[in-house]
């Protein structure tokens, strides 16, 4: 499991792709539920989170040399969650934000008082946007499983 999950070297098959991607995705949604029901700890799980980009990062440039591509394509799939991500992340999310700031705008409303509602919807929003960003890295990675070529360890 280390070696499909932390080292760059080598090449992986579609099975062993979707698998090691249904893992991080699952790592990823345990520290999300871990930082909702302790929310002292949601700053180092959320840096732990930003570091399961290795892993990921990983595992699409083993596939993507496996089907004889560059490892550097990586960035195009990276781009398109990027982008997915921030769509998704406005629908579920983005109204309520823009909402406050269209009410401390007009009520002057104090820096304590807009910071303790931003606070409260961020948590409204966080299980929600956990969940979108799984959805949202599970079809990026079957995007990636079907337009990767089949390689030479499915040979």
């Amino acid at each position: 499991m280390g070696s499909l999950l932390f080292s760059p070297n080598g090449s992986i098959g579609s099975a062993e792709f979707m698998r090691a991607g249904f893992i991080l995705v699952a790592i990823a949604a345990l520290l999300g539920v871990v930082a909702y029901l302790m929310p002292q700890m949601s700053d180092p799980l959320g840096y732990l989170q930003f570091l399961l980009l290795y892993p990921w990062a990983v595992i699409w440039i083993k596939r993507l040399r496996d089907g004889g591509k560059s490892g550097w394509m990586f960035l195009v799939y990276l781009l398109i969650y990027v982008v997915l991500a921030i769509i998704a992340f406005l629908i579920v999310g983005g109204g309520e934000i823009m909402k406050l700031s269209m009410e401390a705008a007009s009520e002057g409303m104090g820096k304590d008082e807009m910071t303790a509602k931003a606070e409260a919807i961020a948590r409204s929003i966080q299980i929600p946007s956990m969940i979108v960003g799984a959805i949202v890295s599970l079809i990026i990675l079957y995007i990636g499983d079907k337009t990767i070529p089949k390689g030479v360890s499915e040979d």
